[in-house]
């Protein structure tokens, strides 16, 4: 992903032009990632039976409201790259430097 940001940022600079799909990718990909980790600790916990424990449920409330949060920003990634590449400016349209 690192790789990916710089290739942008480099072309981004060159061209005096700034692509933000190659960034909202990158953070969707993020985002899903980030979710698929909290769904495995979670499996983690219950399956070794930690959920008798006080403090579970605090882990547990903290997950659920980060993994809502998470959604969301996935479902408004999604919804920007897809408005950025319905309502993007042609090539021709873009201003020469």
């Amino acid at each position: 992903m690192l790789v990916e940001i710089l290739h942008t940022v480099r072309i981004s600079i060159r061209s005096h032009v700034l692509v933000m799909e190659p960034f909202l990718v990158v953070g969707l990909i993020a985002s899903i990632r980030r979710i698929l980790v909290i769904t495995l600790e979670a499996a983690t916990l219950t399956k070794e039976g930690a959920w008798a424990t006080e403090g579970a449920n605090g882990i547990f409330h903290s997950s659920m409201i980060e993994l809502g949060l998470l959604g969301l920003l996935v479902l408004v990634l999604v919804v920007s790259i897809t408005l950025l590449r319905r309502y993007a400016p042609a090539s021709k349209d873009l201003p020469e430097l």
